[in-house]
């Protein structure tokens, strides 16, 4: 059974500190975020000015664009969290009440992705060639492939399911329907473990390999480009990580 959290009297923010506090965090959010996300899209398909393995830079480029569609997100939030009430409209409601379950956890698999694969090439530097930006464009086009079908799957069971609530004071897909009970914590679990397991440990053997050239003389690699992916994936970690 689902609680409503549709009472603003029970649920809502009444200390406007708090409320304006909110309000400034995620206008910092979308703001930091299209910023971002516009230079690394304009300096990598404009200027080619990252020094990166062309598959990682095209791996950086989708996780741009979905980071961007994380930021439509929020600012959809925004506008219901300064309303303090739910103007989008039918059409936007939806939207916001469908995107998370798409971007949020495409993203994840993104970076797994951009970890994985720099494993490989810092593993196999022989191999690296293999690695082309057509291949890459096939395994981002593979995840957001299927996280289309799951979308698909949500309209399936029930495309109307979304509602106004005060807990993330926006609209969210209620799940409601009576196969949620099964596919919930199915798609959950993997949608949020299988990327976390793959991300930990590409980006720990990573250290590893970098603190064994370091600790060898005479051997190279190309830091630019390996610390580059264990930041991003050491933010990812830190984004993902339960607070409270």
């Amino acid at each position: 059974m689902n609680v409503s959290f549709t009472n603003y009297t029970e649920y809502g923010i009444h200390n406007q500190a708090v409320h304006y506090c909110w309000i400034s965090y995620f206008l910092f959010t979308i703001l930091s975020s299209f910023i971002g996300d516009s230079i690394i899209l304009l300096a990598s398909i404009r200027y080619d000015a990252f020094k990166l393995h062309k598959a990682i830079v095209t791996i950086m480029q989708h996780m741009a664009v979905c980071d961007l569609l994380n930021s439509f997100n929020t600012a959809l939030l925004l506008v219901t969290m300064i309303s303090e009430r739910n103007n989008l409209g039918s059409f936007l409601c939806s939207v916001r009440g469908y995107l998370p379950y798409y971007t949020y956890p495409a993203s994840f698999f993104f970076t797994a992705a951009l970890t994985t694969i720099k494993l490989h090439i810092v593993q196999y530097p022989m191999h690296a060639h293999l690695w082309t930006k057509s291949k890459a464009h096939i395994v981002c086009g593979i995840i957001w492939t299927f996280f289309t079908a799951i979308l698909i799957l949500f309209f399936v069971l029930d495309e109307d399911d979304v509602q106004f609530d005060y807990l993330e004071y926006s609209c969210s897909y209620a799940f409601s329907a009576k196969p949620w009970i099964t596919w919930r914590p199915i798609l959950g679990g993997f949608a949020s473990l299988v990327p976390n397991i793959i991300v930990l440990v590409t980006t720990i053997w990573l250290i590893v390999i970098a603190m064994r050239v370091t600790n060898r003389a005479g051997d190279k690699i190309k830091w630019q480009g390996l610390m580059t992916v264990i930041a991003t994936a050491s933010v990812y970690c830190l984004s993902v990580m339960p607070v409270g």
